[in-house]
């Protein structure tokens, strides 16, 4: 039965969907035993999602006024391999157990999420050894790669990938606070360490920040989950097709990834200076902490539209059809508003060292029309268990934005690696209308790329590009 209801094949990657029934979770996926002190699993989920965006905020804007670019751009590219690093060795296993351990019943869920894990354990240490001589081929044949930068960001890759690991187990039983208040951790120790190591050891007390960052998250989120685990039942089999799917919906995630941090690769890879790698890089964190926002929106509603889903598609397409044209318009607001105070607001943020920023942060406000369509159709793929969906539209997207970043860098600089971002979102948007008419309609795309186009025009009118 469980291989009839989730092996995933070519075929049925293909279908539209619209026939296809997902089974409603179990009402939030929770564990067994909550402290009474604690809210639901989805308040707690929102908590966690606004502490890491403010976080997040705090770390685009405080940190660059104290390291200035060329420094900045320095630890974006850190966390930029880092991240992009864990996700490519966890590829998607988060999202298999957050997908299939809710199906089980409730007292099996936290040995199933165990099972899974430990079933990874000795393919994530073959692939951390991997990384590791990689590391040292780069240390010993490059000679732009420091070896204690390249053994800090090693260090810093493992212990992400081990924190992936033990958060995961929190996001198949429920407790997604974990998941989030583990970026928490990790950006509050950035914001408490670089003040402090910066000025001390330069450069190179920068990337310990970062490498002490994804210790704090590893040891929060172990010391999290040891709990939940410590009596789950052992030996619960994992389900057919769980891991097939966490890859495709994994291959997604790095896709995707890949793309939103381009901008800040593609200044380093391409040769721009010290300071406009930084430039570009506040321009990709700043897109990132939006475009990881907008998505959470639609991920917490995630459970009501499942078990919407379940009784009458047309309903959920149509509440998600809802959500989408709401937060369209907010970011449309926020864009025009934030394209008419840029020139005055920015370098009172970060810095008058930053000021030139502001012509890379144009692309990145004319994009926020779009980031909704991009977000509903990851949910909708999700709820037709089209996981491949998200892969080839985000796929295209990739090669968009290379082809783009190719042309556009080289000519404008840092503001043409976020340029090319914007021509990588408004393909995904374009593709995403037509492959799922549904629910991103050709109103609602018509809406957003007007939007994002009268961004830009009024920014050609104020001259600020």
């Amino acid at each position: 039965m469980v291989r009839e209801r989730w092996h995933l094949s070519p075929h049925d990657d293909s279908q539209a969907g619209d026939s296809l029934r997902v089974p409603p979770a179990a009402a939030t996926g929770a564990p067994t035993q909550h402290p009474p002190t604690r809210s639901s699993p989805r308040q707690a989920a929102i908590r966690g999602k606004a502490l890491e965006l403010a976080t997040q905020i705090l770390l685009v804007t405080l940190i660059p006024r104290l390291l200035g670019p060329a420094d900045f751009g320095r630890m974006t590219v850190a966390l930029a391999i880092v991240t992009l690093g864990a996700v490519a060795i966890s590829l998607g296993a988060p999202s298999a157990l957050a997908r299939f351990v809710p199906g089980e019943p409730e007292p099996r869920r936290a040995g199933l999420a165990r099972s899974m894990t430990y079933q990874l354990l000795p393919l994530r240490g073959a692939q951390l050894a991997i990384a590791g001589i990689i590391c040292a081929i780069l240390v010993f044949t490059g000679p732009q790669f420091g070896a204690l930068d390249a053994g800090l960001v090693f260090v810093a890759l493992c212990a992400e990938v081990a924190a992936i690991l033990a958060a995961q187990i929190a996001l198949g039983i429920g407790e997604t606070w974990i998941w989030s208040f583990r970026i928490s951790v990790r950006n509050l120790a950035l914001l408490v360490l670089v003040p402090i190591l910066a000025p001390l050891a330069g450069s190179a007390g920068v990337l310990t920040s970062v490498t002490l960052g994804s210790v704090a998250g590893l040891l929060f989120a172990a010391s999290q989950v040891a709990s939940l685990v410590r009596h789950a039942e052992r030996g619960v089999p994992v389900p057919a097709g769980a891991m097939q799917f966490g890859r495709v919906a994994g291959l997604a995630v790095l896709v995707g990834q890949l793309t939103y941090r381009g901008p800040v690769i593609a200044a380093s890879v391409l040769g721009l200076a010290a300071d406009e790698v930084g430039f570009a890089g506040l321009a990709a964190s700043i897109a990132m902490a939006i475009i990881f926002a907008v998505r959470e929106l639609f991920t917490v509603s995630l459970p009501e539209l499942v078990g919407s889903w379940s009784r009458d598609p047309s309903d959920a397409d149509r509440r998600l059809r809802h959500l989408g044209e709401r937060a369209l318009w907010v970011l449309t607001a926020c864009a025009i508003g934030g394209i008419l105070a840029l020139d005055r607001v920015l370098p009172l943020v970060v810095g008058d060292q930053f000021a030139p920023a502001t012509a890379p942060m144009i692309p990145v406000l004319a994009m926020l029309p779009l980031l909704p369509l991009q977000a509903i159709g990851v949910q909708s793929a999700s709820l037709r268990l089209r996981p491949g969906l998200p892969l080839a539209i985000d796929s295209v997207s990739l090669v968009a934005f290379a082809v783009a970043a190719v042309a556009l860098v080289p000519r404008w600089q840092a503001a043409g690696a976020s340029a090319a971002l914007l021509i990588a979102i408004t393909t995904s948007a374009v593709l995403t209308a037509r492959a799922l008419p549904a629910v991103v309609t050709t109103r609602l795309l018509s809406i957003g790329l007007l939007a994002g186009g009268s961004v830009l025009a009024i920014a050609v009118a104020l001259r600020n590009w």
